[in-house]
């Protein structure tokens, strides 16, 4: 998986920012060699806040006097909420188009989930508060202002104790204390200055910032209320895998607009202008990977008062899509667009919540219809926010006892929620780094999409049981990474 996934965040996060900038729409040529009078060397400082999701696979072993330790069935678990970020780091231009740096920072916040004793039996709330990485990135400048780049390196995590209820809402009985974890990001995003509307702030620049983490499995001890280990040794183990997306302003110290140059010799020259026109059809297919977190309630006919968990999954998917969009100005475009997602976003469901039973259900199709509003950073670079109308399939669920996985007859039907996504992204064609082919693009986008509360009746081997009912409200954040081909697109010649 890290393999996959490395090689799609490096595509990714080199055409990519959800917010990259804003540069006035002039197209420049490298003026006649000499010393660079703009540098990226040097330290910097940053600060800021984003949004993210975690899922988490979780099992319990389970001990008893008289038979031997038992694993129950595994379970996905879910979180999301906002955080903060602060940090600094080092970068170094090596030459002209390339600079590489590294970097330390810390989040710190409330991205909030279940955490799960027993599958189901008992549940509790845990915090991701802090995360700590240091790391490396590479990048590429796309303008003397702008730089796209990847990211990765080691992750520090931590979620905090969980008291643990009984899912039918009585007293508390258990504790999970705090887990710290490590393990390893990778990420990428765009950073640029900040004279981009015409605001000359020199130093201070702007980031956004896509990271996955995925931490090591860590086997944790329950304990009772007053902290002491139980008697018999019951375990949870806890592998989560947290998804954050960030903006931040950046001060960095040693701002090159003031660097030494030759009087003689301008910073750049302004090229001829391009004619480039964004008008017109286009269709994009390419895929991405996602995480979900969903609310989600069991209910008998005779007690609706279990408590309600945070569920997650993860996977990967494709996606397909087509719109039209219209370039209303020299620098803006704004467009309208329809898409459709396809893959294998599996987590976990809940059903029967007196036998402590679990399902798995997939986030198998969504689609999405919205508008979009981008600026031209340069003729062939469109970076946009997006928004609009989505609906999302889950599959059928098959619900099983945790204690041996065994089936109890009782199904989760397919559901279908309807919703709204936001997001945003940022468009180029392919001639960004000297390759050239007209009318095909590439561009990067993320979604977080929030669906609305469903509740269904589960099925008795097939037929309405009217014994149990579930309630599910799921969220999905999504990274894609597409190919573009756009029907009118006259090459931009430079």
């Amino acid at each position: 998986m890290k393999k996959v996934l490395l090689g799609s965040v490096a595509a990714m996060a080199l055409a990519t920012s959800t917010h990259a900038a804003d540069l006035p729409q002039k197209v420049f040529t490298k003026a006649p060699p000499a010393a660079p009078a703009s540098s990226w060397t040097g330290f910097y400082l940053f600060g800021g806040g984003g949004y993210g999701l975690w899922t988490a696979d979780q099992q319990t072993l389970a001990h008893s006097f008289f038979t031997p330790p038992a694993l129950r069935a595994p379970v996905q678990m879910g979180g999301r909420g906002y955080f903060g970020t602060v940090g600094g780091g080092y970068d170094y231009q090596f030459n002209s188009s390339w600079v590489a740096g590294v970097f330390a920072d810390a989040q710190f916040g409330d991205i909030n989930g279940t955490v799960d004793y027993l599958s189901g039996q008992f549940v509790g709330t845990t915090r991701n508060k802090v995360s700590y990485a240091a790391g490396a990135r590479l990048g590429y400048l796309v303008a003397p202002n702008v730089l796209s780049y990847v990211n990765g390196g080691y992750s520090h995590a931590e979620f905090s104790q969980s008291t643990l209820l009984p899912n039918d809402g009585a007293s508390p009985t258990f504790l999970l204390p705090k887990q710290s974890l490590d393990g390893w990001f990778i990420g990428g995003g765009v950073e640029h200055s900040l004279d981009i509307f015409g605001l000359n702030v020199p130093g201070l620049f702007m980031k956004t910032e896509y990271r996955l983490a995925e931490y090591g499995r860590k086997t944790t001890g329950v304990l009772a209320l007053d902290g002491t280990p139980m008697l018999l040794g019951d375990t949870v183990s806890f592998k989560p895998y947290v998804q954050t997306v960030s903006t931040s302003l950046v001060y960095r110290f040693n701002d090159g607009s003031s660097a030494p140059r030759a009087a003689s010799t301008p910073l750049y020259v302004k090229a001829a202008a391009a004619p480039a026109n964004w008008t017109g059809f286009y269709l994009s297919g390419g895929g991405g990977y996602a995480l979900w977190a969903a609310d989600n309630q069991p209910a008998s006919a005779t007690n609706n008062s279990f408590m309600s968990e945070r569920v997650g999954g993860r996977g990967y998917f494709g996606t397909v899509g087509g719109g039209y969009d219209w370039q209303v100005s020299p620098k803006w475009v704004a467009g309208v667009f329809a898409d459709a997602q396809f893959g294998d976003i599996k987590g976990t469901i809940y059903g029967v919540p007196d036998l402590f039973t679990f399902g798995s259900t997939s986030n198998q199709l969504n689609y999405a219809a919205g508008v979009r509003i981008g600026y031209l950073v340069a003729p062939n670079v469109l970076s946009y926010v997006n928004g609009g109308y989505s609906r999302a399939d889950f599959s059928a669920a098959d619900i099983r006892l945790a204690s041996d996985n065994s089936p109890t007859g009782y199904s989760i039907p397919k559901q279908s929620f309807d919703g709204w996504f936001i997001g945003g992204g940022v468009e180029h064609s392919f001639d960004i780094v000297g390759i050239s082919a007209p009318g095909w693009f590439m561009k990067t986008d993320y979604r977080v999409a929030e669906y609305g509360r469903k509740t269904t009746a589960l099925l008795l081997n097939g037929a309405p049981s009217g014994d149990y009912t579930t309630t599910f409200k799921p969220y999905v954040q999504t990274v894609s990474t597409s190919l573009v081909y756009r029907f009118n697109w006259d090459g931009a010649k430079r």
